[in-house]
């Protein structure tokens, strides 16, 4: 019988075992290949790196059925044990119980995360095994290695569009000569259109699910389950046919005909907003806005991750094959001190700082700016904006953001870290989103300064509550932040591969705006380029399937005047959840993207407002 034998903790000694018993017992000779040829380690990495990875998946889906499952329990069982409450226990207050009452178990007790993580602990280590034996086999390389992206000369094409948005549109063209307005009744009416048939979705699916199907499967999928699947199904039609997404154009427009004084189009392509307005909770008191985010946060904890990861998977049935219009000059790409990126991410991170109570977090941001001689403004809201002036005055300016402000509070005695990936006691969030990107942004911006790179002017912006309705970012202008044209890279983001070319308006914030960018796009170029030297293959995707989350980059002053922003990764996984982590390589390798994101704006030039590629041959 071969050991199975594993360590819990992460990288512990347990994986060499198993592969040490499945060497004597099967394959004497690949083994002992394997420790000459010094690749033993190798597969014992990659063994540990599947198994770690695989538990934790584990453990998201242990939560999420251990959810569903006590959303049903309980109810259920408080009507069979208490008759005259059945009313109560089987309508939404007795399903909304559940929830929060499922919720707090797993968060605290976690019966199905447990069980999840070492069914997944288990897989995982097999299914490592094998891929790490077959990598040798095969001879695999798995070191990171400069991307190639093809060359193709500039096309001039659009965003691509969903069916019924797109046939709208050249319907209108057609007869009227030209397509709708983006107004700010526009963007709202796409918006509750899109988020209204996405959602729905998840109540459709549920209800056919139990009343066709039926027994086991019917069960499970009239849980949260089946709602997940049901609003990635909605998206999925929004992003191929746009039923709500035209809809809601249609209502916007004719509203906004039997309306005055709405503000005109302002931003690129078809962004817009109005003006910016403060959009405080203050109204419903501070400890009320509190207790609801609370219980809101409680609720959507076992769905959040997965929602994520599903709605990201079927994005990409929508992503495009990137490409390079933009011919940049080879340089080669400067490191990042890694351990001092760690140490600086650990300690933001530790930093409790929910949306307004930002004060601790601003003060160590500005304390970290004063050491590396930045000048900086911190305004009355909170927001800190710095500036490194330029060593290419003719190249455009880099704007690099993140927000200061966490969903929940993070705990410094909460965070943990191994070999791989820095994470929780799993009872608080990790704060990633968007601590990894303030780290990120300030370990490149010093990057460059101690190499003396050539840089641009540097525009640096961290905001403050971000988390409820990009508060912070609403209440600046433009000219805020920057008065010539401008590349925004706001750093809050999950996937590092993924790039959004189109994010949709934030449905709690009517003020935000639609930002829709095609690959030729000279910010684009610059991401991609960025990501492609240091060996990340980015993926283009066009209109997320999820409406209603969006960044920073959704606002005025970071998509209108001279500003064209866009969200790019972070590299935080499972956000808002005690399951977030970050991967120490994910860190260190935005922290890079973020240094490309500087110096490959240096092969541009500002041509009036536009901004071109360098006329510079010796940068073709």
């Amino acid at each position: 019988m071969i050991p199975l034998c594993y360590d819990g903790r992460n990288g512990g000694d347990g994986h060499g075992m198993v592969l040490e018993g499945i060497g004597k017992a099967h394959a004497p000779g690949l083994a002992s290949r394997l420790r000459e040829s010094r690749t033993f380690p190798e597969i014992r990495e990659t063994v540990g790196e599947t198994g770690d990875r695989w538990e934790h998946e584990g453990k998201k889906l242990g939560v999420l059925l251990g959810a569903s499952f006590g959303t049903l329990a309980l109810p259920i069982g408080l009507a069979l044990l208490v008759p005259p409450l059945t009313g109560l226990a089987i309508g939404p207050i007795g399903l909304l119980t559940g929830m929060v009452a499922s919720s707090l178990e797993e968060r605290h007790i976690g019966i199905g995360k447990h069980l999840g993580g070492i069914a997944g602990r288990i897989a995982g280590t097999g299914a490592g095994l094998v891929q790490g034996v077959l990598g040798e086999l095969l001879h695999r390389d798995p070191s990171g290695e400069r991307v190639k992206l093809p060359f193709r000369n500039p096309t001039g094409a659009d965003p691509r569009e969903p069916l019924l948005p797109h046939f709208s549109h050249w319907v209108q063209k057609k007869i009227f000569g030209r397509i709708p307005e983006r107004t700010q009744s526009v963007e709202i009416g796409e918006n509750i259109g899109t988020f209204l048939v996405s959602v729905s979705g998840g109540l459709v699916v549920p209800f056919l699910a139990s009343s066709l199907i039926g027994g086991p499967v019917g069960l499970v999928l009239s849980t949260s389950v089946g709602a997940l699947l049901g609003i990635v199904a909605g998206g999925i039609e929004e992003n191929a046919l746009g039923v709500g997404r035209a809809g809601g154009e249609l209502l916007g427009t004719a509203a906004g005909k039997l309306s005055e004084g709405l503000p005109r189009p302002v931003g690129h392509g078809d962004s817009s907003a109005g003006p910016a307005v403060k959009t405080s909770h203050s109204h419903l008191g501070k400890s009320a806005w509190n207790r609801f985010m609370a219980v809101n946060q409680i609720i959507a904890e076992p769905m959040v991750s997965f929602l994520i990861d599903t709605t990201r998977i079927a994005n990409r049935l929508f992503s495009e094959k990137p490409y390079q219009s933009i011919p940049f000059r080879e340089s080669p790409s400067p490191a990042v001190n890694r351990d001092r990126l760690v140490e600086s991410f650990l300690g933001l991170a530790g930093i409790a700082g929910t949306s307004g109570n930002e004060q601790k977090i601003g003060d160590e941001i500005c304390r970290r700016l004063e050491n590396l001689k930045i000048p900086y403004v911190r305004n009355r809201e909170g927001t800190i904006i710095a500036t490194v002036p330029a060593t290419v005055p003719d190249a455009p300016t880099v704007l690099l953001s993140a927000h200061q402000d966490t969903v929940a509070p993070t705990s410094a005695e909460a965070i943990k870290m191994d070999k791989r990936k820095i994470f929780t006691d799993e009872t608080h969030i990790l704060g990633a989103d968007d601590r990894a990107g303030i780290a990120e942004i300030l370990e490149g911006v010093q990057t460059v300064l101690e190499k003396g790179l050539e840089h641009p002017e540097i525009k640096l912006v961290f905001t403050v509550g971000e988390e409820v309705g990009l508060q912070g970012a609403s209440h600046l202008k433009p000219e805020d932040i920057s008065t010539r044209p401008t590349l925004g890279f706001v750093v809050d983001s999950t996937e590092i591969t993924d790039v959004y070319l189109t994010n949709d308006s934030v449905i709690v914030n009517p003020q935000s705006l639609r930002y829709r960018f095609s690959q030729e796009d000279p910010l684009i170029q610059v991401v991609f380029r960025s990501m492609a030297d240091v060996g990340t293959n980015p993926r283009p995707i066009h209109a997320p399937i999820m409406t209603g989350a969006g960044s920073d980059a959704n606002t005025k002053a970071f998509n209108s005047g001279m500003i064209r922003s866009l969200a790019v990764g972070a590299g935080e996984r499972d956000l808002h959840t005690p399951l977030e982590n970050v991967t120490i390589s994910d860190l260190e390798r935005v922290a890079e993207h973020v240094v490309g994101f500087i110096t490959h704006a240096c092969d541009l030039r500002v041509q009036g407002d536009r901004i071109v590629p360098s006329p510079d041959p010796s940068k073709s």
